[in-house]
């Protein structure tokens, strides 16, 4: 009897010192809720008056509290309780949920155990993602919402060498939900004061490149972010905890840009992005701020097919342009004695150019088919003639020994730092 009570004793007495060792080494959860990264994670932004919190996620899918989008605490204990129950699933909350999941768990030493996600790793595994770029598309001023430009994220699969094809990469963006049935007028009111949905959704990068690049002509900066393994990991997660998922959309603030930088902002705890944003988040100004935080490792520019045309041309004298011009009239054969008196260099630059601007016209003014198509053609024979001869280097390649690149703002062509693409002040 007194063997078994001093056993009782000795359990007692270790219980009580493991709850206490467990509260030494758990902080306050009220004192957690507040913490940077899990605001960060709930979408929390200080509330205008008062000391208190509001998640900007509009979505009652994204709380498992049903206080959860006023109080970060309610959600956080929810979501303590709801990832420490047992099983697994594509509706269990360590699955709809990972970045918080291993948030947690690693802030309060939880046991790591293996969960079955069927949903989540399938989308994973579809995605492949070794390193993340930003992509910001240029101004398009035939729509009211890509005024300012648009910026999305692109996925990248691991690749040996620079020629992995990026454009079967998939991309992480953020818009307005606003369908065709508003006028002009109607959707810029409602996307100023909220009254469109914004959808988080993954898609292919060529489809982006065929939208942006072939058939609204805008140039497209890539600008591959020096995020680690775990960065990458905690921004996916946390993609897949918004896919989706509705926040209300801002044309000025709470737009394509804005959402981005919460999504690095999650994968680089402490970066505090949105920190920038007062009044407005103005897609070009948000690049700069990546910039500025040093989360850039490397930048291509990939100039939209007028962009190439016009800078193609631009680099021809005066008077051969006029002739480019003329043999895309039709008015000088591609091998006719204006071209034979030129030098091969001179012959075969204006040809190159000539070439791009036909099929240019042809795709974006619906030149004939029965006149483009046998010119461009006369064109690529005349120019097959010419030997040893480079082609007219693209916007986008380098002066020998500088970092400075040749791209198109406005109506000028300025140099830009290649390193960072951003423009001369």
């Amino acid at each position: 009897m007194g063997t078994t009570l001093r056993r009782t004793g000795h359990a007692l007495l270790w219980l009580l010192f493991s709850v206490q060792l467990q509260a030494a080494e758990h902080p306050n959860l009220k004192t957690l809720s507040k913490d940077p990264v899990w605001l960060t994670l709930g979408n929390y932004r200080p509330d205008t008056f008062g000391d208190g919190y509001t998640s900007q996620a509009d979505d009652p899918a994204f709380f498992l509290s049903q206080n959860g989008k006023h109080s970060p605490e309610a959600e956080l204990e929810a979501t303590l309780t709801a990832i420490q129950k047992p099983g697994g699933g594509d509706k269990h909350a360590r699955c709809r949920f990972p970045a918080r999941d291993a948030w947690l768990r690693k802030t309060l030493k939880l046991p790591r155990t293996k969960v079955s996600c069927p949903a989540y790793d399938a989308w994973r595994s579809k995605l492949n993602t070794e390193t993340v770029t930003l992509v910001f598309a240029a101004s398009y001023l035939n729509s009211p919402s890509s005024m300012f430009g648009h910026t999305f994220l692109r996925l990248d699969p691991p690749g040996d060498d620079e020629h992995t094809n990026l454009l079967l990469a998939n991309t992480i963006s953020y818009a307005a939900d606003a369908g065709a049935r508003d006028n002009e007028l109607m959707f810029a009111y409602r996307g100023i004061f909220g009254g469109y949905p914004g959808i988080t959704t993954v898609q292919p990068y060529y489809e982006k490149v065929k939208l942006y690049s072939d058939i609204e002509n805008r140039d497209l900066w890539e600008y591959r972010l020096n995020l680690t393994d775990e960065e990458v990991d905690r921004l996916l997660a946390h993609a897949w905890e918004v896919e989706d998922k509705n926040f209300d959309y801002y044309f000025f603030d709470e737009n394509c840009a804005y959402r981005l930088l919460a999504l690095i902002d999650v994968a680089r705890p402490g970066t505090n992005l949105l920190d920038k944003v007062t009044t407005h988040a103005i897609p070009s100004d948000t690049v700069r701020w990546v910039v500025d935080k040093n989360l850039v490792k490397q930048v291509y520019y990939r100039p939209s097919a007028s962009t190439t045309v016009s800078y193609e041309v631009s680099t021809l004298p005066d008077d051969q342009q006029t002739l480019a011009a003329a043999i895309a009239n039709g008015y000088v054969k591609p091998d006719g004695p204006e071209l034979t008196a030129l030098s091969d260099e001179a012959r075969a630059h204006v040809l190159d150019a000539t070439y791009d601007y036909v099929r240019y016209q042809s795709t974006e003014e619906a030149w004939p088919r029965d006149y483009s198509a046998p010119l461009s053609r006369n064109l690529l024979v005349a120019r097959s003639q010419i030997q040893d001869v480079d082609p007219i280097p693209s916007p986008r390649s380098r002066r020998s020994g500088t970092t400075r690149a040749t791209i198109l703002s406005g109506s000028a062509w300025v140099e830009v730092d290649s390193t960072t693409g951003i423009l001369p002040n």
